[in-house]
């Protein structure tokens, strides 16, 4: 077998919608690809792809972006199945692994998948990961108390700045840069700063709590679906409740919006935000696992989030 590794081209489309259909038609609430979708997702995640073929068929597909953090993030792999899958797979992950600048290269797959044993055996380490967790929308709901001198609010337009600003010093790295609240509006013409949700204290922004359509659910599954991320609150002004009080705030928000129900995703291993999150009615759907593999030696990254 002579498989070539390329990059992307616009001819590999098709194959590459059928790929992605076949590997992920089993997964958790399965939104079907087409060629429109794969475009969208690669220019809003700044997807880097590269392609396997033999005698110009495509056999396989993988995709990843950069992290600010010097992490490879593979968010698609996808092979053949009429081919040695194992084998095209291993070939792609290996190209990705010898071209990226990263120290490190992570991916994710849902908990319990029998895909975990093939991302080990190429070196990669089982990580605590992301639970996603959703919550009905059927009222509004109360505010939590917080100090008088902070004001909830939403966004204002001249306001990205600090907004951006605030959000990266409370991941502790680079989650957003400027332009990303118009690349949110592009993405779904119902966005405005007004979905943003702050709490401010003495002009300074604190707290934040992103809210949007869940565009794809709303699309795709035909759900009635709003968004909860990014999410940060400044390090000396947790355990405030503000971020309780501004997820309340969001959910209100969408409710009156009109939608019956929310999600997100947090970090397992941020306990305090899965009790503030359960104690407002998130259940967990479902779990996705990290495995990551260090191809350099480096510090892990510090970032500390509330949810994505």
């Amino acid at each position: 077998m002579t498989v070539q590794i390329t990059e992307f081209a616009k001819r590999h489309l098709p194959n590459i919608v059928r790929l992605l259909n076949d590997e992920d038609r089993d997964y958790y609430e399965f939104i079907p690809f087409d060629e429109e979708r794969v475009q969208s997702q690669i220019r809003k995640r700044r997807l880097r792809l590269l392609v396997a073929e033999e005698n110009g068929k495509v056999l396989g597909v993988i995709g990843s972006h950069s992290h600010e953090n010097s992490e490879e993030d593979i968010s698609w792999l996808a092979a053949s199945k009429e081919h040695n899958q194992k084998a095209i797979e291993n070939m792609l992950v290996n190209a990705l692994e010898k071209n990226v600048k990263a120290d490190t290269v992570l991916t994710m797959i849902d908990e319990g998948s029998p895909k975990t044993a093939d991302w080990t055996n190429r070196g990669y380490v089982l990580e605590p990961g992301f639970q996603r967790m959703s919550a009905k929308l059927d009222g509004l709901r109360p505010i939590p108390k917080i100090d008088e001198d902070t004001k909830l609010r939403s966004l204002r337009t001249d306001e990205e700045e600090q907004f951006v600003e605030a959000v990266n010093r409370g991941f502790g790295w680079k989650r957003l840069e400027r332009g990303d609240l118009e690349t949110w509006k592009v993405e779904d013409p119902l966005f405005t700063e007004e979905w943003v949700q702050v709490a401010e204290v003495k002009e300074r922004i604190m707290s934040i709590v992103v809210a949007k359509p869940d565009t794809d659910s709303i699309k795709y599954l035909h759900l009635n679906r709003g968004y909860l991320g990014p999410a940060a609150t400044l390090p000396e002004f947790r355990n405030k409740h503000l971020a309780s009080a501004l997820t309340a705030r969001a959910m209100n928000f969408l409710y009156k919006k009109g939608m019956d129900s929310v999600r997100l995703g947090t970090s397992e291993q941020n306990v305090s935000s899965i009790a503030l999150l359960r104690s407002l009615g998130f259940q967990v759907e479902n779990v996705r696992k990290i495995l990551r593999k260090e191809l350099r030696k480096t510090l892990p990254p510090a970032a500390r989030d509330e949810y994505h």
